[in-house]
């Protein structure tokens, strides 16, 4: 048990409201590691299973747009720049909610590989449905980068040149994920300069893996210009730019490599395969 000071009644501090250290949070962010920053995460969990509940009653193209530009990393993407949540293991279980729901929403199976894919950034030859493990140590880095100098302004002389270690363990991480030194300063406090390398390194690891020449062509395919146009453009129905549910299903198992049919016999003889190619 800590010993506390006692404070007199009359004092200003009288009625402030005294916080375990695990229990601390600045600004609706959790300072240490521990309940409080595991119990934002769970939030963050139970409100995208929520959402995704929800969005599956959507037409497929609203529920893709919505979930990857408001409602997944979106949502988490304060508590990820603001606390060192890189190694903590419920970021997996997000990413497996996420990775759930969005197979849900498209109606296509995702094995972990076309999960990676997809939790690319669509530049990258993904659907821009970030993964939360992928993206968590480049937005810490890049939000302690931008804030370094008000810190060193605030803090006292004696402390302000002192190594922050969580950076450090951070950086350890994102150099395994990226496979790659820390960007320089001047772009070290860009997010997009943080993830660029992490992201080409995991299409880089897709590409070495892939087990014949029709999926390595798929995937340089997707990170081809203007082949990603269709994940970007505004789904106006009036102008023919919202796709049909079976549209997007198939737009986007073709992209991933996903199954999109039963084998069969295509009407002009040829065999199809599981994917829709023919033999």
């Amino acid at each position: 048990m800590e010993d506390f000071t006692a404070i007199a009644s009359s004092s200003p501090l009288a009625d402030f409201v005294r916080v375990e250290k695990s229990k601390m949070m600045l600004l609706g962010a959790p300072v240490t590691k521990g309940k409080t920053q595991d119990k934002a995460i769970t939030d963050k969990i139970e409100q995208l299973s929520r959402a995704i509940d929800r969005l599956s009653l959507l037409h497929a193209h609203d529920a893709l747009v919505i979930l990857k530009n408001s409602l997944a990393i979106p949502k988490l993407l304060y508590t990820l720049r603001t606390s060192d949540c890189s190694e903590n293991p419920l970021l997996m279980c997000f990413d497996d909610t996420l990775r759930t729901g969005l197979s849900r929403i498209l109606n296509v199976d995702l094995s972990n590989g076309q999960w990676l894919q997809a939790s690319l950034p669509v530049r990258n030859g993904g659907l821009g449905v970030r993964s939360a493990m992928m993206l968590a140590p480049s937005a810490f880095l890049a939000s302690a980068a931008s804030t370094l100098e008000l810190q060193q302004s605030i803090l006292p002389e004696g402390i302000k040149d002192l190594i922050d270690q969580s950076v450090v363990s951070v950086e350890n991480i994102w150099t395994s994920l990226s496979g790659t030194s820390v960007p320089t300063s001047e772009a070290r406090h860009i997010q997009k300069a943080c993830d660029r390398p992490v992201a080409v390194n995991h299409i880089d690891q897709l590409l070495s893996r892939t087990a014949n020449e029709v999926d390595k062509a798929r995937l340089l395919a997707a990170t081809a210009t203007h082949s990603s146009d269709w994940l970007q453009a505004a789904r106006i129905a009036s102008v023919g730019l919202k796709l049909s549910d079976e549209a997007v299903r198939v737009a986007v198992a073709h992209r991933l490599g996903c199954k999109s049919c039963k084998p069969h016999v295509c009407a002009c003889g040829k065999n199809v395969d599981a994917r829709g190619l023919f033999l």
